[in-house]
């Protein structure tokens, strides 16, 4: 079929400044001469490869690519519906073009179906151009998208091999990529998450969890430790980093999050410092010891003469010496066990007054009478720094401990505070963030640091001390927990005349709050209601029993956990709160608890111990109304634990 073209073209068609490469299935050699001369006249740059056959079309893909097919519609033996189908499954992105003498409406609709490009009749060639232009933009872009979408599963493949969680949400905080390592880590799989928000679903702390994304969007990115939990409800520790991502616009379109599980880290960093603060503690253990003896020998002396006095006014003396010391050993022996089990992480306002008082009480009481230590303020108000109080304590204890040795004939020992507004020079010279900061000092009179030691004395199991004297983690740990605070560490020594440890904390210039004293209000009594009292301790029963008993109340006593859960099933009606200690023979205070929960669920309880161990427990009871009352109490804390609990 030779049919001339109605109208002319100057469109111009090219592949990456090269010919483009076409396949031109044709059997008519004047049409296929047409055809071709027709798009050289439209300066189009092309490279043919002419077939006739089924046979000659296959080959032809082995020898060479093509950017475009070029085919008539009916063929001896072969027809260009056949050659469709062939390209479409083995090449399905290279563009296919009808040239035929006629094609119906149909015909055509069937076609595009089986996924042709275009269609162009012989008799109106000026649509070949626009078409085959049509096809190659069309070709290119989905190239590039191929591409794209090939690099984003490259790149989802190496998420996935990530050890960290990687997701991404968008703006209203619903998850849109979930990587393998957040379905290990928290347990969702990405098709129970995707969609979802990830506040509703990992928040343990919302509160937390919603001031971290609040400084996402202020600032861009947010790096911080946050406590979560994964699908099973555990509660974990993340390090996340987390990215505003922004368009061209500025405008934010989603946020990349990147977690990393610490919780094992955290508890083996926990376990560290704890060993670490007992070792601590054992460089006090003459001190504390010396301390104990003289709050308890008042007190034993007192006793014994309260057996033999007559004399009303000389009782009443008696009876004070002996609850100041009582009092006095209470306290030091409570301030010991805080420091020794520390709070395990918990962050917020550190009151660096009261800290620095109570080093100032436990150095007074345990350091060596040569050694006069002192304490300055020079501000009248300090800045409030934000961090974990018994880890700051752990760093002044630790830094008090090693001027102490520094000295061993005595000496002066200072601790101080003030606060300090960082210039940007002094900042960069230690990698830190200008502004408000508050330095604690402790310095003394010792020996001082060798200028060959100083360099590596924040180096862990580095020491100058014998080997039964020092382990060396003193100072590291020092060392980590001012870095983990935001901090840095500034020293002045001259050997022989002392050293002066300068802790840098960045804080808020705003003062510390002060706490106001309470108003002593009247002690709360009883109206007759039954209180079951579960304690193995004779004594602490009787006194207890016996306080209680004064204050308005019935009391039902217990010696042991058994005896307790089964006066409470006899007489559970009738009882209206149960008290009870915790390390008891038989059965502990924390299975009392459970057993009763399961007899009467709403049942006020008020735990006693001595320790934190079995209280951290309290959450995992599934217990409702239940108090902690902490073993040495006072007469008001056990009459105002009651009185709490029994308005519950």
């Amino acid at each position: 079929m030779n049919t001339k073209p109605q109208t002319d073209s100057t469109s111009k068609v090219s592949v990456s400044d090269r010919a483009l490469r076409i396949l031109h299935l044709e059997d008519d050699l004047d049409d296929r001469r047409l055809i071709q001369q027709w798009m050289k006249e439209q300066h189009i740059a092309a490279e043919f490869t002419d077939v006739d056959n089924e046979g000659d079309f296959v080959k032809a893909f082995e020898q060479t690519t093509f950017d475009i097919i070029l085919s008539d519609k009916s063929l001896p033996g072969f027809d260009g519906l056949s050659a469709l189908r062939f390209v479409r499954e083995k090449f399905p992105h290279i563009p296919f073009v009808f040239v035929t003498g006629s094609m119906g409406e149909e015909a055509a609709i069937e076609t595009m179906k089986d996924g042709a490009t275009d269609y162009v009749l012989k008799d109106r060639l000026s649509r070949l151009i626009p078409a085959v232009q049509r096809a190659i933009r069309e070709s290119e872009h989905e190239a590039k998208d191929r591409q794209i979408e090939e690099k984003i599963r490259q790149h989802a493949a190496l998420l996935d091999k990530a050890q960290d969680a990687i997701l991404v949400t968008d703006v209203e905080d619903r998850v849109v990529f979930w990587n393998k390592s957040a379905e290990r880590i928290y347990g969702w799989t990405a098709s129970a998450i995707i969609g979802r928000k990830t506040a509703e679903l990992l928040a343990r702390d919302v509160i937390q969890y919603e001031q971290a994304k609040q400084l996402l969007l202020e600032k861009g990115n947010w790096r911080g430790e946050l406590l979560v939990a994964n699908r099973a409800g555990n509660a974990l520790i993340i390090d996340g980093r987390w990215t505003l991502v922004r368009d061209e616009q500025g405008n934010p379109t989603s946020v990349l999050m990147i977690d990393t599980d610490i919780t094992e880290t955290k508890a083996l960093e926990a376990r560290f410092l704890r060993s670490q603060r007992m070792d601590s503690i054992g460089a006090l253990a003459g001190g504390i010891a010396h301390d104990l003896n003289n709050a308890l020998a008042p007190v034993i002396m007192g006793a014994e003469l309260l057996r033999t006095c007559d004399d009303k006014g000389n009782r009443e003396k008696f009876l004070d010496i002996i609850y100041s010391n009582a009092q006095r050993a209470t306290g030091l022996v409570k301030q010991i066990l805080s420091f020794a089990r520390g709070s395990g992480g918990q962050s917020g306002p550190v009151k660096l007054r009261r800290l620095i008082g109570d080093m100032d009480k436990m150095i007074q009481d345990t350091f060596p009478k040569s050694i006069l230590f002192s304490v300055r303020f020079p501000g009248k108000e300090l800045w409030t720094v934000q961090g974990d109080t018994t880890e700051l304590h752990q760093v002044l204890l630790n830094l008090c401990v090693n001027a102490r040795d520094a000295m061993p004939r005595g000496g002066e020992l200072t601790l101080s505070a003030q606060n300090i507004m960082l210039t940007a020079e002094t900042a960069a010279a230690y990698n830190a963030a200008p502004g408000p900061h508050v330095i604690i000092s402790v310095a003394d009179t010792g020996s001082g640091i060798p200028p060959a030691v100083l360099p590596r004395i924040f180096e862990p199991f580095f020491t100058t001390k014998e080997g039964d004297k020092g382990t060396g983690l003193g100072l590291s740990t020092v060392a980590g927990i001012v870095k983990h605070h935001g901090g840095f560490i500034d020293i002045k020594t001259d050997s022989g005349k002392g050293t002066e440890f300068q802790v840098y904390l960045p804080a808020t210039d705003s003062a510390e709050t002060e706490e106001t004293e309470s108003i002593e209000a009247a002690l709360p009594t009883g109206h007759g209601e039954l209180i079951l009292l579960i304690d193995d301790e004779e004594t602490v029963r009787e006194l207890t029993k016996n306080t209680l008993e004064s204050y308005g109340y019935r009391v039902m006593t217990a010696q042991n956990g058994l005896q307790g859960i089964a006066r409470f099933r006899e007489n559970q009606n009738e009882i209206k709160l149960l008290v009870t200690d915790t390390d008891m023979p038989y059965m502990d205070g924390m299975g009392v608890i459970r057993a009763i929960r399961e007899l009467k669920p709403r049942v006020p309880m008020i735990i006693a111990s001595g320790t934190k161990r079995d209280t951290s427990e309290l959450p995992e009871t599934g217990a409702i109304h239940l108090k902690s009352l902490a073993k040495p109490y006072s007469l008001d804390q056990l009459l105002t634990a009651v009185a709490e609990g029994l308005r519950h």
